[in-house]
């Protein structure tokens, strides 16, 4: 199978920094890996609660799950070439063993923060003394880094992104009024001082409320390709039967890079004030 990547798909995928390729899983495939998944959210609800939102590293699970399918996709006819086309020829998908799945929550709705993959979870010492503002604009203008997967099985509405932003050293006043707007206790609403309704509508207004977002809508085997280090969000309700497959296209300087500064990285957005005062 192969999938067109025009010259003005590849333009704006640089500028932009997403692109949704229609429909790369055949369905004998979704059909496999719809039946994986199904036992996959079972495993991910068992181990971490109904709330959990996504299943990491399928290689720990491998004495539960038929690990085939998974590794079907990532050998999926054309795919590789399509992403290479868009990036570099140096990407791979990577290994399913390594790749995780993304699901709604089983009881209430939620939603992750508006944030930017890496920078915001270094603390900023760590980050001047190691990498800095110069070295980081490299590395979000070079292709090679940060190009992330989602690609659904069921049809996802999930995930908002800002075009643009994924070229930018530091973020923008209007930005950041967004993101400091709630914080993540306030959207999960652990003590339920609203109801589902309420907390769906105010999650969703969050959402919106980021100048510039488009909600990606992919439909059941469409692929969204985008740059994480650009803003971007999680959205998800409990009544739509999310599993999307989770994934990078990495090349050997990006693991390199991952390498050598994953001791930098926090379990939380780390740094993410620190754009609110240079850009006060």
């Amino acid at each position: 199978m192969k999938f067109e990547i025009t010259e003005e798909a590849i333009r704006k995928y640089r500028t932009e920094g997403y692109h949704i390729i229609p429909q790369v899983i055949p369905a004998t495939l979704l059909t496999d890996l719809r039946r994986e998944a199904t036992k996959a959210r079972e495993l991910a609800y068992r181990d971490h609660g109904p709330q959990t939102q996504r299943l990491g590293f399928f290689k720990d699970y491998a004495d539960e799950l038929d690990l085939q399918p998974f590794r079907d996709f990532s050998t999926i006819d054309g795919l590789n070439e399509a992403v290479q086309q868009l990036t570099s020829p140096q990407h791979q998908v990577k290994p399913a063993e390594d790749s995780g799945i993304l699901f709604s929550p089983q009881t209430r709705p939620w939603s992750t923060e508006w944030h930017r993959d890496w920078r915001d979870h270094v603390l900023d010492a760590e980050f001047e003394e190691h990498v800095g503002d110069a070295r980081w604009k490299e590395i979000l203008e070079d292709p090679d880094f940060f190009n992330q997967i989602n690609c659904p099985l069921y049809e996802d509405t999930s995930t908002w992104f800002v075009p643009g932003s994924h070229l930018r050293v530091h973020n923008t006043m209007e930005e950041m009024a967004v993101y400091k707007s709630t914080d993540q206790k306030e959207l999960w609403d652990e003590d339920k001082v609203k109801t589902n309704e309420e907390l769906e509508l105010f999650c969703l207004r969050y959402c919106q409320a980021m100048p510039g977002a488009v909600q990606l809508v992919l439909n059941p085997g469409d692929l969204a390709l985008y740059r994480n280090t650009g803003w971007h969000i999680g959205n998800y309700v409990p009544y739509r039967d999310r599993m999307t497959l989770h994934t990078h296209a990495i090349t050997p300087a990006f693991k390199e890079f991952g390498d050598k500064y994953r001791h930098l990285l926090k379990p939380v957005e780390a740094s993410i004030e620190r754009h609110a005062k240079l850009t006060n």
